[in-house]
């Protein structure tokens, strides 16, 4: 078909007869829509991309994987996994914005890098550059440290902060914010020491490296042999894994965060791929397989939501940060 409309077209500029020349118009415009309703009806035809916001090995990761598998089975077309690490999602998201909105590129990423990234720091992209697809889990969100860190709950390690320091393990710049304010708050020197991604912040906190680091959820497969403990949870409230531990809100901090793993493509993808492929991922995502990994084995509610309920939490969210951003702007 693209090969008919470019003979006419090269046919168009040779036409003698110029009273022809409206209708060979039309004619073009309707094998274009033609053309183009084809392409949709025939997706997908080749190989799809997905672009991981971790590093390989995490926790993350392995569910991204997971979800590929399940994907190719769904589409009948393999699923190619690239990890693109950086900046808590920020490089993987960049990377996807500049991507084809054709439905063969898609991206997962924890949905900061999408609602709240674009308002603490200055980026190529902002929150409406995307199509939101549907979630595969809620984040477990917590403060966490070495098991043989001389302190094992919130109030020891502020003592110990204050006398001490910290060395804070962080991906996202999020992360960083939150714990500047409890350090200005609880007068603590804290450095920041930034990472790429969850394996490696365990594997710093268990060599002694950092003394604590913002967890969405890969520390709990290091909790059974004590190799890594919860200070606090970061999320709204107490995780299902650490109901021991309390959330953040209740030490006097209105700054729980409750996230989710989930993925996006670039804005403008025709309406019928949106939808075939948001449904697909949702059955993946959804699949006996999937939810077993993260729910008994990784700790992660396997919370799968629609494209409809992540926009709006997605936008919503981003308004609170937009706010945010502006109270605090000089």
């Amino acid at each position: 078909m693209i090969q008919k409309v470019l003979f006419m077209l090269s046919a168009l500029t040779r036409l003698k007869d110029r009273s022809r020349l409206p209708l060979l118009m039309i004619w073009l415009l309707v094998m274009a829509g033609v053309s183009s309703a084809q392409a949709d009806t025939d997706w997908p035809n080749k190989p799809l991309n997905l672009l991981v916001g971790f590093s390989p090995g995490g926790g993350a990761d392995t569910l991204a994987r997971l979800v590929a598998r399940e994907l190719e089975s769904e589409l009948g077309q393999p699923v190619i996994v690239r990890n693109i690490a950086g900046g808590g999602g920020i490089v993987m998201a960049t990377s996807l914005k500049f991507a084809a909105a054709d439905g063969y590129t898609l991206g997962m990423a924890a949905n900061s890098a999408f609602d709240g990234m674009p308002w603490v720091a200055p980026l190529r992209y902002d929150t409406y550059d995307f199509d939101y697809l549907t979630t595969i889990s809620q984040l477990q969100n917590a403060l966490v440290a070495s098991g043989n860190a001389p302190f094992s709950n919130w109030d020891e390690m502020i003592a110990y902060g204050r006398q001490h320091g910290l060395n804070y393990g962080s991906v996202s710049p999020i992360t960083r914010e939150v714990l500047n304010m409890v350090a200005e708050r609880e007068g603590i020197r804290i450095r920041i020491i930034p990472m790429r991604g969850g394996m490696e912040i365990m594997n710093s906190l268990i060599g002694g490296h950092i003394d604590i680091a913002w967890s969405a959820g890969i520390h709990q497969a290091f909790l059974r042999n004590g190799k890594i403990r919860v200070i606090a949870s970061l999320n709204d409230e107490r995780l299902r894994t650490s109901p021991q531990q309390p959330a953040i809100t209740e030490l006097g901090y209105p700054m729980g965060y409750t996230g989710y793993f989930m993925f996006a493509v670039p804005k403008g993808m025709p309406a019928q791929i949106h939808e075939r492929l948001s449904a697909a991922l949702i059955r993946a995502s959804q699949s006996p397989t999937v939810a077993q990994l993260a729910e008994q084995r990784m700790g992660f509610p396997n919370i799968v939501m629609s494209p409809e309920q992540l926009t709006e939490f997605i936008h919503s969210a981003a308004e609170d940060y937009r706010r945010a951003a502006a109270d605090s702007a000089p």
